[in-house]
């Protein structure tokens, strides 16, 4: 599981301003990039092997601070299909022989750094980024990779953890009929509930009502079957989850990769536990 290259922002606080709270061209732009410039008489092979060295799909061609066009993969191939439409019998097209002039886009497009990355979405669907500035002040490039490790940065600490609370649900009904829950519920959780309030359905619960019951000594001969183990140890596991859990639906600062690290290892423990359950309930079935 690739952890996030650094924390997100999560609160007000962790913000230089307010407006550095949505989602933004200046968010995508990644903190590392390091702007690689072509000229337009560079040949293709010179061109080509620069955007292997660097592992990039494409390159501003610049001139001064003045930018040109943009170059890549896919305007040479394109350029080379076009030119090859009029190449002839008596002169065979050599690809390697061009420059950089002849396969550049001589009209890329220009976002702002302050403009919502969605409004881009097209443009980067078609030429797989988007330049950021102006043409006489280039400050950057967007690519649609730089924006799907944005987006996986920012989505990846609720998807882990809906994948652990759906699969806590699972197990515990998996433990338990409605009746035996009902019954775990009204001895753990009464001096939270008044009786009338008391949850007795898991959806109306919340994460550390799931911890209470499967925690509590008294009902721990229904779920260690499914959770294995130790009871203080899987208590532990389900509090550390509730504690990264609490940081990131509340927004109150940013998750540290070490609560990431704990996150992504409690998943992986939560799913082993599934799948040793429904490999055991197929075997009882079978």
């Amino acid at each position: 599981m690739e952890n996030p290259r650094e924390p997100i922002p999560t609160s007000v606080n962790s913000a230089t301003t307010v407006t550095e709270l949505f989602h933004r061209v200046n968010s995508v732009i990644p903190d590392s990039q390091k702007l690689v410039t072509v000229e337009p008489e560079m040949l293709i092979t010179d061109a080509l092997d620069l955007l292997e060295q660097h592992g990039y799909s494409q390159v501003p061609v610049v001139v001064g601070q003045e930018v040109l066009g943009l170059f890549s993969y896919q305007t040479f191939t394109r350029s080379v299909i076009s030119l090859g439409r009029v190449a002839t019998k008596n002169r065979k097209l050599d690809p390697l022989e061009l420059t950089v002039e002849e396969c550049m886009d001589s009209k890329p497009k220009f976002a702002h750094v302050t403009d919502e990355f969605v409004e881009w979405f097209d443009v980067i669907d078609r030429s797989d980024s988007v330049l950021v500035g102006a043409p006489d002040q280039l400050q950057g490039i967007v690519t649609a990779m730089d924006i799907l490790r944005y987006l996986y940065r920012v989505a990846s600490p609720f998807v882990l953890i809906g994948e652990v609370e759906l699969a806590l649900r699972a197990l515990m009904q998996m433990a338990v009929d409605g009746d035996t829950l009902s019954a775990c519920a009204h001895e753990c959780l009464k001096d939270k509930y008044d009786v009338e309030r008391m949850p007795t359905e898991l959806h109306a619960m919340t994460f550390n009502d799931y911890i209470q019951i499967v925690g509590d000594g008294r009902r721990w001969d229904h779920f260690q079957p499914f959770f294995g183990g130790n009871r203080v140890r899987t208590r532990a596991k389900l509090e550390q989850l509730r504690d990264v859990r609490n940081v990131i639906f509340h927004f109150r600062r940013k998750i540290t990769v070490e609560e990431y690290e704990t996150l992504a290892a409690n998943r992986e423990w939560m799913l082993r536990k599934a799948r040793t359950a429904e490999a055991r309930q197929k075997e009882v079935q079978q």
